[in-house]
């Protein structure tokens, strides 16, 4: 499990033009990406539409939000955000900080 957190790459994604930061199969945290997903030992990855994936190990969680009507999104989606947001400040963490 600890290998998904080691940064393999970061810089502009080829495929979709968005900065990413890699560990091992999982997108990482990075502000300018998705400020709405907080630091710390974060693995998350989206799809077309708006789907979202957080897996979170610091605070022993799994988000997932799947729509069932797509959006012209690549990762997440401004519903994405707003549940992972909502679902964050339910427990009492600031994605913000």
């Amino acid at each position: 499990m600890k290998f998904i957190f080691d940064e393999q790459s970061r810089g502009t994604d080829l495929v979709n033009g968005l900065h990413l930061r890699w560990g091992i199969g999982y997108a990482l945290p990075d502000r300018r990406t998705l400020p709405w997903i907080p630091d710390g030992r974060v693995a998350f990855w989206g799809g077309w539409g708006g789907s979202m994936a957080v897996m979170d190990l610091d605070r022993r969680m799994t988000i997932s939000y799947f729509m069932n009507n797509m959006g012209p999104d690549v990762l997440g989606s401004p519903r994405a955000a707003a549940y992972v947001t909502a679902v964050y400040n339910a427990l009492g963490s600031n994605t913000r900080s």
